[in-house]
């Protein structure tokens, strides 16, 4: 696998991690949460951040590096993550709840995970904040990341 190939499948992979901590899935709730009512709608990250718990000094913006990420997350608790990169895409879909400022994400695909991050919102702006992993060096193994996610409403 080529150079290129080698970095989308590594910045994937790191996205999809953060992703995960974002969000999850599970058996979602027929009936709305309020709790979440202020999350639902369409989300573009302006910012995507990684930063290495090793390294402190070493924290990629992904959207910089001409990544895209965009959040849709329904009243029932159901979502979808699509990180576009490098002219290809990937789909995480899910469930997730909320309490007090902690979002509770279970992943059902591509793989069943449960994580949390903690949020914050201020109009229609909202930042997500939680621990990941990241392939920083590129060498296929993926270090303990804080993820950083700073995300517009549509």
């Amino acid at each position: 696998m080529g150079t290129t190939a080698a970095r989308r499948r590594t910045i994937w992979g790191g996205a999809m991690l953060l992703a995960s901590l974002l969000w999850g899935c599970g058996g979602g709730t027929a009936e709305p949460d309020a709790a979440l009512a202020p999350l639902v709608g369409d989300w573009d990250a302006t910012r995507l951040v990684l930063t290495s718990v090793a390294n402190p000094q070493v924290k990629p913006d992904l959207v910089a590096l001409g990544a895209a990420f965009r959040l849709n997350i329904q009243p029932s608790g159901q979502y979808t993550a699509i990180l576009l990169y490098a002219e290809q895409s990937s789909t995480e879909i899910g469930t997730l709840s909320v309490s007090g400022t902690t979002v509770t994400m279970r992943r059902d695909f591509p793989s069943r995970s449960t994580s949390a991050a903690v949020f914050t919102l201020s109009g229609g702006r909202m930042t997500l904040d939680g621990d990941s992993k990241f392939d920083f060096n590129l060498d296929g193994t993926p270090e303990p990341a804080l993820a950083h996610f700073e995300l517009v409403r549509r």
